[in-house]
């Protein structure tokens, strides 16, 4: 099956009893990082081309982690550029 972009999605639930994630995609970028860190449970197959279109997957508690997305000053960046510089020697 094709997915419209208003279609995609990327459903994350967590089973606090059993501590693992059900994660369900049909966003192909994020079937494709899923791929790297464990192997579906499901998958659902277009049936003209056979190329998955969406998966779903059981991750442990430590395999989903959220980030805050950071955002550096000019000055910030600098000084860590400076910083790696120094460490690495270039």
């Amino acid at each position: 099956m094709k997915y419209t972009n208003e279609e995609r999605e990327t459903v994350c639930v967590y089973d606090h009893v059993d501590n693992k994630w059900d994660v369900y995609t049909c966003v192909q970028k994020h079937l494709t990082k899923l791929n790297k860190i464990a192997t579906p449970y499901w998958e659902e197959k277009d049936g003209e081309s056979g190329r998955v279109t969406a998966g779903r997957w059981k991750l442990n508690s430590s395999q989903v982690r959220f980030a805050v997305e950071r955002q550096f000053t000019d000055e910030q960046r600098a000084a860590m550029s400076e910083r790696a510089r120094k460490r690495f020697g270039s």
